[in-house]
C-alpha cells in the first residue's frame, strides 16, 4: 500500500492559505490590491474585532460578470496573466490567482459584484471554509463588495497565534496607510468598530494624503523628492521629512516600486546612510519614496504575499536612493533647518537650582501649571554622613557581574558591623553625569540618571491605585495618528493609573489635563509616545508586566539627565534617597547605578600590589 497520497482540494487550499493569509491585515492587503487593479476610485474598508470577526471591502471598480465571479474563487484563476512569459512584465498588483480561494478556505466568505454596464443585478457568491454554499443574483451597486467573517474559524491552531484586536487593527491601519500613500489618486476610508479612523481625499496630491494620515502639522517638515537617472531609467519621487520629524521605528517609512508597496533592506539602508550624521542613534525620519524602474529589471514573484521584490542590480537602486536623498538634504532650502537639529544636547545654562527642588533641574518645574514634589533637604553635606541601608540578600539579587564594564565592579556583601557604620560622602561630579563618593571601604561612582530612575521607579511602585498626578491649569493638546488614538482609548484606565488624564478633543487630538507629579512637562509627550510604542508591539502581557514597563518609561523620562550639573546638597539628597531604595545598585532597566572600587582594586590599578 502506498504511503504517498494526493491531498484533497480543501486541505490543499488551507495549506496554501497559510502562505497568503497570515493575519487580517494580509486579507485587507490582498483585497484592496484587487480593488486597485479593478480601476477603483473609492475604496471603503470596514473592520470589527481587529478584522478577526469581520472585514468588508467595497469598491467602485469595473466589477465582474457572473461567470467571472464563480471562476475567481478557484485556485490559480486570474485575469492578470495568461502565460508564463507575462511574469517578466507584470504591471498589476495581483497575478497569482491565490488570494480569494485562500481567504475563502479559512473564513466565511461572500462576494457581491456587478459589472459597469447596463446589467441591473449583481452576482452573489458565498463560500464557507472553502466550500461554495450559494451562488445567485442579488441587488448591488456597480463594483465589488467582499465580506470576510470568523477568520480561521476552521483552523483554530492558526487563530491562537493572532494578537489582540487592537494590535491586529494597528496592522491593518499600517498596511492601508502605505497603500493609500502609494495611490493618492484613490479615496480610501477605514471604519473600525463603526468609527471612521482613516480617510484620504483621492485628489492625486501626495502631500494632501500625507497630511490626512499623519496630521496637518507635518506639512512644514516635508521636503519633496524628485530624482531621475536616465541612464538606468530610474525615477524617484515622494517626500522626506527634516530630521526634526522622527519616529522611534520605521512605521513612517513607505517604499513603493512600480506602484507596489514593498519591504527592502537595501533601500532602508540607503536612507539611513544618507541621513547618517543628522539623526540620533534611535530615530527614523518620515519617508515616502516612489520608485519607477523597468519591469524587466525586477522580479515580483519571489514571495507569496508579494511584499518583497528582487532587483536585477540592487547596487544601482541603492545608489539611486542614496543620491536622491542626499540631493534633497543638501538643497539650498535645507541647510539652516537641518543644522539646527543636529545638536540634541539640552541647553544646561537655563537650569535653576532651588532649595525646594534639590536635584531635578528641569525648567518645566517653574511652569505655573506644574508643581514637582519636593525632595528632602540635608542641612550640611559635610556634617551629615548618609547611612547606606543595603542588606546582603539585596546584593545577592543584583547580578552586577553580568554587565560588561571595563573597570572593577565588585560589590561584596557587607557584614552587619559594616552596615551599621557604612557612610558615603559625595566628593563631586565627573562630566556632569557621574557622582564620585567616598565610603569607609572604597570609592563609589554613581550614575546620576540611573540612580534617580531607581528612586522614582520605587516611589511610583508604592502606589497601588494611582500614581500621584498634577492638574494642569492650561491643558496640553497632543496630536496622534489613528492607531495611537485607538490604543489610548483601549488602555484609557492604564494611562489614568499612571497619572495621565487624556480625553479625545478631535479626530486626531488628545487633551492632557493631568500628568504624573514627577514627570516634567517637556518629557510628557515623549513618555506617552514611548508607552504607546510598547503597547503596540507587545503580545498580550499581563497587567503586572504592562505596569512594570510603563513605570520604567515614566521613571526614565522623569529622571535627571546626563549633563545636568548638581551641587553638593543635591548630590547628597540624591545619594540619601538612593540608599533607601529596595535595589539601589541597578536602575529599573537593569543597568548599574553604583560601582564600587575597593582599596585593593585601586592598588591593583595603580600597580602597587
Amino acid at each position: 500500500m502506498s504511503v504517498i497520497h494526493v491531498l484533497d482540494e480543501n486541505t490543499a487550499n488551507k495549506i496554501a492559505a497559510g502562505e497568503v493569509v497570515e493575519r487580517p491585515s494580509s486579507i485587507v492587503k490582498e483585497l484592496v490590491e484587487n480593488s486597485i487593479d479593478a480601476q477603483s476610485k473609492n475604496i471603503e474598508i470596514e473592520i470589527a474585532e481587529g478584522g478577526i470577526g469581520f472585514i468588508r471591502i467595497t469598491d467602485d471598480g469595473i466589477g465582474m460578470s457572473s461567470e467571472d465571479a464563480q471562476l475567481a474563487i478557484l485556485r490559480h484563476a486570474t485575469s492578470k496573466i495568461s502565460v508564463a512569459e507575462d511574469l517578466a512584465t507584470i504591471t498589476s498588483l495581483g497575478f497569482r490567482g491565490e488570494a480569494l480561494p485562500s481567504i475563502a478556505a479559512v473564513s466565511k466568505f461572500s462576494l457581491t459584484t456587478r459589472l459597469h454596464d447596463n446589467q441591473s443585478l449583481a452576482t452573489y457568491v458565498e463560500v464557507v471554509g472553502g466550500l461554495t454554499t450559494d451562488i445567485r443574483e442579488a441587488g448591488g451597486s456597480v463594483g465589488t463588495s467582499i465580506v470576510v467573517r470568523d477568520l480561521f474559524f476552521n483552523t483554530p491552531a492558526r487563530k491562537k497565534f493572532l494578537k489582540t484586536p487592537s494590535t491586529e487593527s494597528s496592522h491593518i491601519h499600517d498596511i492601508l496607510t502605505k497603500i493609500a500613500l502609494a495611490n493618492p489618486n484613490i479615496a480610501f476610508k477605514l471604519i473600525n468598530n463603526n468609527r471612521l479612523v482613516l480617510s484620504t481625499p483621492g485628489n492625486n496630491q501626495l502631500q494632501d494624503t500625507l497630511s490626512n494620515i499623519y496630521g496637518q502639522k507635518i506639512a512644514p517638515d516635508l521636503l519633496p523628492v524628485f530624482y531621475e537617472n536616465t541612464t538606468d531609467n530610474i525615477k524617484i519621487s515622494g517626500y522626506l521629512s527634516k530630521p526634526t520629524l522622527l519616529k522611534s521605528s520605521r512605521q513612517w517609512q513607505t517604499v513603493i516600486v512600480n506602484a507596489r508597496v514593498i519591504n527592502s533592506r537595501s533601500i532602508a539602508k540607503a536612507l539611513d546612510n544618507a541621513y547618517h550624521s543628522l539623526l540620533p542613534k534611535s530615530g527614523y525620519p518620515l519617508a515616502v519614496l516612489n520608485l519607477s524602474v523597468p519591469t524587466d529589471t525586477i522580479d515580483v514573484n519571489v514571495h507569496p504575499q508579494k511584499s518583497e521584490v528582487k532587483f536585477s542590480d540592487e547596487q544601482k537602486i541603492f545608489r539611486a536612493v542614496y543620491k536622491a536623498v542626499i540631493e534633497v538634504l543638501a538643497a539650498p532650502h535645507a541647510p539652516d533647518q537641518l543644522a539646527a537639529t543636529v545638536e540634541f544636547k539640552p541647553n544646561l545654562s537655563s537650569y535653576s537650582h532651588s532649595a525646594s527642588n534639590p536635584y531635578n533641574m528641569n525648567n518645566d518645574y517653574k511652569n505655573p501649571s506644574y508643581s514637582a514634589a519636593s525632595a528632602p533637604i540635608v542641612s550640611s553635606w559635610q556634617e551629615t554622613p548618609l547611612p547606606l541601608n543595603v542588606v546582603r540578600d539585596t546584593l545577592e539579587r543584583e547580578e552586577m557581574m553580568s554587565f560588561d564594564i571595563p573597570v572593577p565592579n565588585v560589590i561584596s556583601a557587607l557584614t552587619e558591623t559594616e552596615e551599621s557604620q557604612f557612610t558615603l560622602y559625595p566628593l563631586g561630579q565627573v562630566d556632569d553625569c557621574f557622582i564620585i563618593s567616598k565610603g569607609p571601604d572604597g570609592l563609589y561612582i554613581i550614575d546620576q540618571h540611573a540612580a534617580h530612575e531607581r528612586i522614582l521607579y520605587d516611589k511610583m511602585s508604592q502606589h497601588t491605585e494611582r500614581i500621584p498626578s498634577q492638574q494642569l491649569l492650561v491643558p496640553l493638546f497632543l496630536d496622534f495618528d489613528t492607531t495611537e488614538i485607538n490604543i489610548i482609548s483601549e488602555y484609557h484606565d492604564t494611562f489614568y493609573k499612571l497619572g495621565f488624564t487624556l480625553e479625545l478633543a478631535g479626530p486626531n487630538t488628545m487633551r492632557l489635563s493631568e500628568l504624573p507629579s514627577d514627570i516634567p512637562l517637556s518629557e510628557t509627550e515623549a513618555a506617552i509616545r514611548q508607552i504607546l510604542e510598547y503597547i503596540q508591539n507587545m503580545h498580550e502581557p499581563n497587567p503586572q508586566e504592562l505596569r512594570h514597563h510603563c513605570l520604567q518609561i515614566a521613571s526614565c523620562r522623569a529622571a535627571i539627565k546626563a549633563g545636568e550639573t548638581l551641587n553638593m546638597r543635591q548630590m547628597q539628597a540624591l545619594i540619601g534617597e538612593l540608599c533607601n531604595t529596595h535595589l539601589p545598585y541597578t536602575c529599573p532597566h537593569g543597568r548599574p547605578a553604583i560601582i564600587r572600587f575597593t582599596p585593593k582594586d585601586l592598588y591593583k590599578m595603580f600597580k602597587r600590589t
